[in-house]
């Protein structure tokens, strides 16, 4: 018996401010889960997250919320669930979780509050794609 496909993909820009915090939550979870799950850095463009999702058991999705889209997020999740259901590539189960963002000014690293928000989001997705995924070992990618 195979393990489930287990997919975290961290949606954002990590170059502009709190906009990284979907890519930290998702590093964060990747730190406390046990091998089996892979981490994806998107930068939240739907046909990139619908290969990243693709085949998974379980695809959880960190982004800002959708209804703050600019610049790169015009597009994103909510874009890539309509194309995934109307050509038949989702993921047999997607979460989804949204961090609200102050500063998306240009730099790296997030605010207090953000921060503190991308752990809570860690904790939940370790909850969701709970700790134990042994006989897989999971990895790195960016898409």
């Amino acid at each position: 018996m195979t393990e489930p496909r287990v997919v975290i993909i961290g949606v954002g820009n990590p170059w502009r401010g709190d906009d990284g915090a979907g890519w930290v939550a998702a590093d964060l979870a990747a730190a406390r889960l046990s091998p089996g799950a892979d981490i994806v850095h998107s930068d939240g463009e739907p046909a990139r997250l619908i290969d990243a999702w693709e085949d998974a058991d379980l695809a959880i999705v960190v982004d800002r919320p959708a209804s703050r889209p600019t610049g790169s997020h015009a597009l994103g999740v909510v874009d890539a669930v309509r194309l995934g259901a109307a050509v038949g590539r989702l993921p047999r189960r997607l979460v989804v979780f949204g961090i609200e963002v102050a500063d998306t000014g240009p730099g790296r690293g997030l605010t207090p509050d953000v921060a503190r928000a991308a752990q809570t989001v860690a904790h939940s997705i370790e909850h969701e794609a709970g700790t134990s995924r042994p006989g897989r070992l999971g990895g790195f990618r960016d898409a």
